[in-house]
């Protein structure tokens, strides 16, 4: 170490050139030094008052030691954290040596005295005294890293684990400070020794202190030097030497004495261990960064805690009182996102510090809220700590820009009165959210920028120190300015690939809502440039009803005003949360990277991402969840999906329907026992169902679950259905036996040879030893008929011998004595359940699973197992069982690969092994066979239909679909269109049915308190006469019930759906409107419920085709009549409007339209129909002789979906038609005196609702397109 030191100083006195520091001799006086000379030059020491032996040496009698030296790499960004902060680095290695020994020496390293020379403020002459870094504190901590590093070799770093560090870290601060004032106790252990007689019992015990057995020292940053030593002066003694560099540190091992034999495995376990304790020394610098130890090492954080008061400003608000406690609510919510973007190469490791860093600044928002402190003050200090993060593009970690600069933006929202603050081009504030809170708080503006926003800083009265540019400056923001101007020339921009902005939104406990962001920007842009997050309304936004922020491309926000769409899509328009920020990200965020965290009112948290990746951390109903997001566009073959989850059909199934069940984010950990407890019961309630759906649709009695956690892949659940079995239970058992010592690369239920008791004795032991209370009594209560005589009843009594690992008042574990692994544990409940577990009761099926979840865990640790498989199947005996299989790897083991599997029918055993890949054919056939969404035709059964319909999914997706037509034609006509909704009653004396000679119904007549009217066939009539209530006016519409007296069929309801308008203009401007509205409808329909149609119709491609035939300006294909009727393969195709007589017309049939829709590949317009068989209201056709009308059926589906026509101009044309059609004119007075009142040419189209989602639905019968039908003599409730 010491030719170390002067070979340091020696390179910066020669970097500096000056003649006075270099001692007088020299052997080369006559070299001349040039100032102006930029390279170092080689300095030669003549060293003075030493002599050299005049004898020779005895070479043979030389000792030979050997020196090892290695670098560890790693981020230049994760050494300068570790360096910031006094004493982490060099405890770092202090620890990681310390671990190293131990693993290697065992416990007989706690013999070896380590010191580490400290060099001393109060005495010249360069003393240096040994601090003695071996304490209680760092074995403790080292005893909980080797206790908790798993199969894999790395541990969990827990909050405990970070408070040992902490701890020992302290310790070793304290013993180094102590040295440094002279009060260490090495030179007074010295004294004491050296004034013991040799004689002296104590003198054994302080004699190895003047002699430590481990020497360590170091440096933590020695750049320009080549130069490590390695000294050993004693016998038997180990030298440790580390210098660090910008982005590795180079490590010297030298040993003699009894270190010689293990310095190769020393130096093995070191090079592993500085790995793992610089993960843990980086948390705990990382937590240092953000201002939150006192946080993070609290032991119920998560607790309300009486006794812990913050010192925060209470209340929604800043001033006044603060509100009493009978207005606080129970919850708050909070979620954070570190930003969105394109993917970024991450191993897990940095996965895990990022989410990590998540959590931390969450928990210090969390924190805020928890006692009592406003959402605005949790947003910010959320919001604080990722700015004072590396790891972050915002204040610390901030992207530089085209000139190699940083500048800040920020802005904070109070939505309670919308108030909010911004800055932007900052350039020497640490946490611009904070500058944005004063601008919000002491200042007259919104939004204040660059020197302007700090000089007012500046002026305020908490002013924060301004910090310089180094400041901000890290590495791999350096490397990405670099990657950027040197991609490609600066016309031709590239992709942003890190993730954009930080940000926060809250609802505090009086419901109250805040947001806050900050962000540097975009790598590598412009000087000046102000994005999204500085603007109200863009990246950001927060009123009374919702909190929103954002994270992606910055400028795209800004044009599309983001947050303020999402508030405005949630708080006008109806939508969820959910389907807001979706609409947002879908139509406005195309082709851009996005997004969206949002919070409303009642605590509804949503997380939206159009991004590859996205760092997000949330608590919601008390339940802490940080992950580096990663959604999923590439699932095929979905059989069942929620907002989280997704099962789809495995392509390479092991029995035909085998199922995965995964998470939507593919992220987290890889076990199902490793997610949190609402996430882990929420999955396998989601099993549950999937299992249901299989059992239904695949016609099996039951499926079974296997759970096998794979090394780097987020968690998965097979769902297998079992074919074969009979509908009583009988047992099924494996033919073959099977038995792994270590794990085979997937797990099996099936049967091993029986284990000898002693060691099952042994294995019992092992895991009962990581209880709280390993010897505690077995209880043998049995919650079920005594005389119920099943083996597992007589295990849970205790009548029989078994080795019982866990239990609690409900359930027991125990191992099985035939195991096909070693410590193979089986957990059935005290009550004697079926052994169909997807079949229990609820509450049941959740207690059962909770326990699994608790003896996997312990499992886990007792079997130092690298995960724990999970089987439910049930067919060895008839009582509810789990299967609980540790996975336990060697360090030797050679990885296999599992050999597929595939069975026709249930084989007694199921296996997580994959199976042969199917082909798109078989896979497409069960995929059909179970989403397949098939009509009940229970209206058949007027009795039974409403009870039915409500858990029958067919009428549950028909009403989401009913919802969405509603309001979707109230959009198009009222938003678009700009019409005028008209409400009308259901009863009128004027009908349009019978509308003349061509009728094909009948009017509904009824007697309303002594009055003979009609129920209304249409009112089509009043829509013409709204039009005459305002001038300009461009069109009514209404959707409302309508009714016929015709009987019912596949084509005719008695009471149906009709969604009417009347506009100005001719014929070809209403058929322009219809197709607009057939067009906008299918893109609400297909944006909304694809997944339903889908189900339904097993393709999507009718309703993707109309699209493409209506995209642009284009029109749907139009054919007349007379056209048409050539074209008809059959004499049953057309039909006289009259029977018999061919001078009233002819009209096309029902084969007849679906003909031309086959001859035209899907909707055709039928125009200028014979004038008999249309309304009479209808004009004539120019030149026709009254023979033709201007009128239009919109063939689709089933046949005439939209029926429209161009209204009579004037009282004498309807007065002609009426004689025409031989209508009576008495009833139609008023129809005829509107026109010479206000005479408007207008046009109109109606369309039945049921014959349109026939269609979308692929549907042949209208009959099951009605939730409550209404059908001729008969009844339906409600």
């Amino acid at each position: 170490m010491v030719a170390g030191l002067v070979a340091e100083s020696a390179f910066y006195l020669s970097e500096s050139q000056n003649r006075n520091l270099i001692h007088a001799q020299t052997d080369n006086k006559s070299a001349a030094l040039d100032a102006s000379l930029t390279k170092p030059k080689p300095l030669t020491f003549q060293l003075e008052g030493i002599g050299m032996p005049s004898h020779p040496v005895d070479t043979s009698t030389l000792e030979t030691h050997p020196i090892l030296t290695f670098e560890m790499p790693s981020y230049p960004d994760v050494f300068t954290i570790l360096r910031s902060q006094r004493g982490v680095y060099d405890a770092w290695v202090n620890f990681s040596l310390q671990l190293a020994l131990r693993q290697t020496l065992g416990e007989s390293a706690i013999k070896h005295i380590i010191v580490t020379p400290t060099h001393m403020r109060h005495f010249k002459h360069g003393r240096c005294d040994p601090t003695y870094s071996l304490t209680a504190r760092s074995r403790q901590l080292v005893s909980a890293l080797a206790a908790c590093i798993g199969p894999d070799g790395n541990p969990q770093y827990s909050k405990e684990l970070i408070g040992l560090f902490h701890l020992a870290l302290l310790e070793h601060k304290n013993l180094v400070k102590a040295t440094k004032v002279g009060e260490g106790v090495g030179p007074h252990l010295a004294v004491l020794r050296h004034s013991m007689s040799p004689n002296n019992p104590l003198k054994k015990f302080l004699d190895p202190f003047g002699c430590p057995s481990v020497y360590l020292t170091g440096k933590d940053l020695m750049e320009g030097v080549e130069c490590a030593v390695g000294n050993v002066y004693a016998r038997d003694q180990l030298a440790v030497t580390y210098l660090g560099r910008k982005d590795r540190v180079r490590v010297v091992l030298n040993g003699k004495g009894s270190f010689v034999g293990v310095l190769d495995k020393l130096h093995a376990n070191l090079q592993m261990t500085l790995k793992l304790v610089m993960l843990l020394a980086l948390r705990y610098a990382i937590a240092g960064q953000m201002g939150a130890f006192e946080c993070i090492l609290q032991e119920n954080e998560l607790r309300m805690n009486g006794n812990t008061e913050a010192k925060i400003r209470k209340g929604p608000n800043t001033c006044g009182n603060s509100p009493q406690s009978s207005e606080m609510k129970p919850d708050f919510t909070l979620l954070i996102h570190g930003g969105a973007g394109e993917d970024v190469s991450l191993n897990q490791k940095v996965v895990e510090v990022l989410e990590f860093a998540l959590e931390t600044a969450l928990k210090l928002g969390a924190q805020v809220l928890r006692n009592g402190g406003s959402s605005l003050d949790a947003v910010e200090r959320s919001v604080v700590a990722l700015e004072d993060c590396f790891l972050f593009n915002a204040g610390k970690g901030a992207v530089y820009n085209k000139d190699g600069d940083h500048e800040l933006e920020a802005s904070i929202v109070d939505g309670n009165g919308s108030n909010s603050g911004s800055v932007a081009c900052l350039r020497t504030v640490k946490n611009p959210v904070r500058a944005a809170r004063q601008v919000m708080e002491q200042s007259v503006h919104s939004l204040l920028v660059g020197e302007g926003a700090e000089e007012f800083l500046q002026g305020v009265a908490e002013k924060a120190k301004p910090v310089g540019a180094e400041y901000f400056h890290t590495d791999v923001r350096r490397r990405e300015l670099d990657a950027k101007l040197n991609s490609m020339p600066t016309s031709m921009p590239t992709k942003n690939n890190h993730p954009q902005t930080v940000g926060a939104i809250a609802l505090d406990r009086w419901g109250k809502l805040a947001a806050a962001t900050s962000t540097g920007g975009l790598v590598g842009k412009l000087k000046g440039r102000v994005g999204d997050t500085a603007v109200m309304g863009a990246g950001i936004y927060a009123d009374e009803k919702v909190a929103v922020t954002c994270s992606g491309d910055g400028d795209v926000f800004l044009r599309q005003t983001v947050s303020q769409k999402v508030a405005s899509l949630y708080s006008h328009k109806g939508y969820t949360l959910k389907q807001a920020c979706q609409e947002v990200i879908s139509e406005n965020l195309k082709g851009c990277q996005a997004g969206i965290i949002a919070v409303d009112h009642k605590g509804e948290a949503v997380i939206e991402t159009n991004a590859a990746v996205m760092f997000v951390a949330s608590l919601v109903n008390d339940t802490i969840r940080a992950e580096v997001f990663r959604p999923a566009f590439t699932f095929s073959n979905i059989i069942w999906e929620t907002d989280e989850l997704v099962a789809y059909l495995q392509p390479d199934p092991c029995t035909l329907g085998a199922t995965v069940l995964t998470r939507k984010s593919l992220s987290g950990p890889n076990s199902i026992f490793h997610l949190t407890v609402p996430n882990f019961v929420t999955m396998l309630l989601g099993a549950r169902r999937v299992a249901k759906l299989l059992c239904e649709r695949l016609g099996v009695q039951r499926c079974a679950l296997v759970a096998h956690p794979l090394p780097d892949q987020p968690v998965q659940i097979k769902v297998l259905p079992l074919h074969g079995l009979e509908p009583s239970w009988r047992p099924h058992l494996a033919e073959e036996e099977e038995f792994n010592t270590d794990d085979p690369g997937y797990c099996s239920s099936k049967s091993g040879p029986r284990c000898e008791d002693v060691q099952l004795d042994s294995i019992q032991a092992k895991i009962r030893a990581k209880l709280p209370t390993p010897n505690a009594p077995s209880c043998y209560d049995f919650l079920g008929d005594p005389k119920h005589n099943n083996l597992f009843s007589r295990i849970v009594r205790g009548d029989e011998k078994q080795w019982r690992v866990w239990e609690d008042n409900n359930n027991v574990a125990f191992l099985t004595p035939f195991p096909n692994t070693p410590g193979l544990t089986v957990l059935v409940p005290r009550k004697p359940l079926p052994s169909d577990i997807f079949r229990l009761e609820e509450a049941d099926y959740t207690g059962l699973i909770l326990a699994a979840r608790k003896v996997a865990q312990l499992l886990q640790e007792g079997m130092r197992a690298r995960g724990v498989a999970l089987i439910f199947e049930g067919f060895e005996i008839d009582y509810a069982h789990v299967k609980l299989i540790p996975l336990v790897t060697s360090p030797c083991q050679k990885v296999t690969s599992v050999p597929s599997q595939f069975f026709q029918t249930y084989p007694g055993f199921v296996t997580s092994a994959n199976g042969p890949q199917a082909s798109s054919e078989e896979i497409n056939k069960v995929h059909t066979q179970i989403i397949k969404n098939i009509a009940p035709r229970s209206w058949e059964d007027p009795q039974s239909h409403a009870t039915l319909a409500i858990t029958n999914q067919w009428y549950r997706n028909l009403f989401q679909i009913q919802n969405t037509l509603f309001h979707s034609t109230v959009e198009y006509f009222n938003n678009i269109c700009l019409y005028s909704y008209a409400l009308t009653p259901i009863t009128t004396d004027t009908i349009s049915s019978p509308m003349g000679l061509g009728s094909d119904s009948e009017p509904v007549f009824v007697n309303m308190l002594g009055q003979d009217v009609y129920l209304a066939d249409s009112m089509q009539f009043v829509l013409e006469y709204f039009l005459r209530f305002q001038e300009g006016l461009p069109g009514a519409y209404y959707v409302s019930p309508s009714f016929r007296g015709e009987d019912p069929d596949a084509t005719h309801l008695n009471q149906f759906y009709h969604i009417e308008c009347e506009l100005l203009g001719d014929m070809d401007t209403a058929m322009t409107v219809a197709e607009g509205f057939v067009a906008y409808m299918t893109q609400q329909m297909l944006k909304k419920h694809s997944h339903i149609i889908l189900s339904t119709t097993g393709t999507l491609s009718h309703a993707q085709d109309l699209l493409k035939k209506l995209e642009g300006e284009k029109h749907l294909p139009r054919v007349t009549l007379e056209q048409a009727i050539p074209m008809m393969p059959s004499p049953d195709c057309l039909e006289w409007v009259q029977d018999g007589q061919p001078q009233f017309g002819r009209k096309l049939t029902r084969k007849g339209e679906r003909v031309l829709i086959e001859k035209y590949g899907g909707a055709v317009w039928l125009t200028e129909m014979d004038h008999l068989g249309v309304p009479f209201y209808q004009a004539y056709v120019e030149g026709s002789g009254r023979s033709k009308a201007k009128a239009a059926d919109l063939l689709l589906g089933l046949g005439e979906t939209v029926g429209l026509g161009e209204r009579h101009p004037t009282p004498e044309k309807v007065q002609e038609a009426l004689r025409h059609h031989a209508v009576p004119e008495e009833s139609y007075k008023w129809y005829i005196n509107m026109r010479q009142l206000i005479p408007l040419c207008t046009s109109g189209w109606g369309m039945g609702t049921e014959r349109y989602l026939c269609w979308l639905l692929q549907h042949n019968d209208v009959r099951d397109m009605h939730i409550i039908p209404r059908m001729k003599a008969k009844k339906y409730l409600p």
